[in-house]
């Protein structure tokens, strides 16, 4: 191991060209540029093959980083290095740098570990490493750009101050950043947002993990994943995973994100249709956009989760299971559309809870659309109804045809008046056979005591429970004018209980 003290005004004799020329640019704060300027030759995927004059030691690094001669007159210090092959492990376990690590294009044969260690900043752009290490790392930025990492990358729990930068960057294994605290941005995607280019952002062979992360924003757009993204109880500002790539699961799981989730045409597939490909039970989203990819395979678990605004595909997306979850608002949710929202909630979930229903007509009755609330709360009777014994069911069903469940009283309007019709034209050609003539109507009870007949009030009187006008016990239906008297008094009676259930079920409504 080389040790420089500060006093050294020279690099060591044996170091070679190369190391020679970054201590000259470490002390003056230049960039030392090694490459030849072939495009073909530079590419760090050749790294192995470039020459000794493109050669330095990792232990060079360690040495200037650590014990490094300090900066030239007026000059900040730091390590930055173009097209170089760095040989050996560069070991910065627990190291403590005032100045910024700054490699470009270069190729590492070892891995970096910074486990531990307190830099200034940290860039890794463009070059090609095995593995880096970098658990519970302290710095300003973290910057690896368009890099390839054979291995995997272990940046968890450590502190950025702001961004880390991973746009375009290759991980052949996992990416770990589990309990990490970034102040500004995760970056890992293809572009800027609104400025798409050709080709994935941020590829990981492995999962991403950011479990337990507190995270200012997350953009993986167009990003790929082969073993799913997990940022169970994580807490984010907005996270951004449109047009992203993942075999496997994207969890929330437990999440807060105060913004906005983006999850457009993100094509996620989990291992079978009946998994669950996005997880975001138990999350609080400010605003989500869940509307995947049309060849996703799985199911989308929102079960106990809450939203400020939920924007999805509807019956056309993927299945959603739905029990628990809570929105102030959903999109899209124009008038007339209750029948369809309704299938998308049955195919949430082949067993009936009742909260879906609650939660999407109260989403209903927010935007003025009580038409399609009352829809959604028949439906809710219905299956609740669908679930009992014979007896409820049949009951149920009586209430649905005559007053919608108390949600379409015009029905039973409608009912008491053809009832009233057909019954006063029946008995309007009714005729008494007791008497000679064949008097118009039924034979009175009492024939000296009886009120005139009026086959209107007669039949009104048969359909009204409990209040008499004196007419149904005035007058003595025998044969078929009898039977049609009893339909009469217990089509009153299904009508009266129909609507006093109506009227109670009204009473608690919200």
């Amino acid at each position: 191991m080389i040790v420089l003290g500060y006093s050294a005004r020279r690099p060591p004799r044996d170091w070679n060209p190369a190391e020679r020329r970054l201590w000259g640019a470490f002390q003056e704060g230049q960039e030392l540029d090694l490459r030849s300027g072939v495009p073909d030759e530079d590419d760090p995927a050749t790294g192995s093959a470039w020459p000794i004059q493109r050669q330095v030691r990792a232990q060079i690094f360690a040495s200037l980083l650590l014990n490094g001669p300090a900066g030239a007159s007026g000059r900040v210090r730091s390590l930055r290095l173009t097209g170089a092959h760095v040989t050996g492990r560069l070991d910065l376990r627990g190291a403590v740098i005032d100045c910024a690590l700054d490699l470009t294009g270069c190729f590492m044969d070892s891995e970096l570990d910074l486990t531990l260690a307190s830099v200034e900043s940290v860039y890794l752009n463009g070059c090609r490493l095995p593995e880096v290490s970098a658990e519970v790392l302290r710095a300003r930025t973290f910057m690896m750009r368009d890099a390839l990492v054979e291995g995997n990358v272990w940046i968890q729990g450590s502190r950025i101050d702001q961004d880390i930068d991973l746009d375009r960057t290759r991980v052949g294994g996992l990416l770990n950043a589990n309990l990490a605290i970034v102040g500004g941005d995760f970056n890992g995607r293809n572009w800027h947002r609104h400025q798409e280019r050709p080709g994935p952002g941020l590829v990981v062979g492995g999962s991403l993990n950011f479990a337990g992360a507190q995270v200012n924003g997350i953009d993986l757009f167009a990003a790929q994943a082969g073993e799913g993204i997990w940022l169970q109880r994580a807490t984010v500002g907005h996270l951004c995973a449109a047009s992203c790539t993942v075999n496997g699961r994207i969890s929330l799981q437990g999440s807060t994100v105060t913004g906005e989730l983006d999850l457009a045409d993100a094509l996620v597939r989990a291992n079978s249709p009946d998994e669950v490909m996005i997880d975001l039970s138990d999350a609080q989203v400010g605003k989500t956009v869940l509307s995947p990819a049309p060849h996703s395979v799985g199911v989308v678990s929102l079960r106990n989760a809450k939203f400020g605004t939920l924007q999805d595909l509807s019956q056309d997306g993927p299945r959603t299971e739905l029990d628990g979850a809570v929105y102030e608002r959903l999109q899209p949710l124009p008038p007339h559309s209750a029948r369809e929202r309704l299938v998308w909630l049955r195919r949430g979930s082949d067993i009936y809870t009742p909260q879906p229903y609650e939660q999407l007509a109260s989403a209903y009755r927010a935007c003025g659309l009580n038409r399609e609330a009352s829809q959604v709360m028949r439906e809710k009777l219905r299956r609740a109804a669908a679930g009992q014994g014979f007896a409820q069911r049949m009951w149920g069903r009586v209430q649905d045809l005559i007053l919608g469940y108390g949600y379409q009283p015009w029905r039973a309007a409608i009912g008491v008046t053809v009832l009233l019709t057909l019954g006063t034209m029946y008995f309007s050609a009714v005729r008494c056979d007791a008497t000679p003539s064949r008097t118009e109507g039924l034979c009175p009870i009492k024939p000296d005591e009886h009120p005139t007949w009026d086959p209107f009030l007669y039949t009104l009187d048969l359909l009204i429970p409990l209040v008499s006008l004196g007419h149904d016990t005035a007058w003595d239906p025998v044969g078929l004018a009898k039977t049609v008297a009893l339909a009469l008094t217990a089509s009153g009676w299904v009508l009266a209980t129909t609507i006093a259930a109506a009227a109670a079920r009204t009473i608690n409504r919200p």
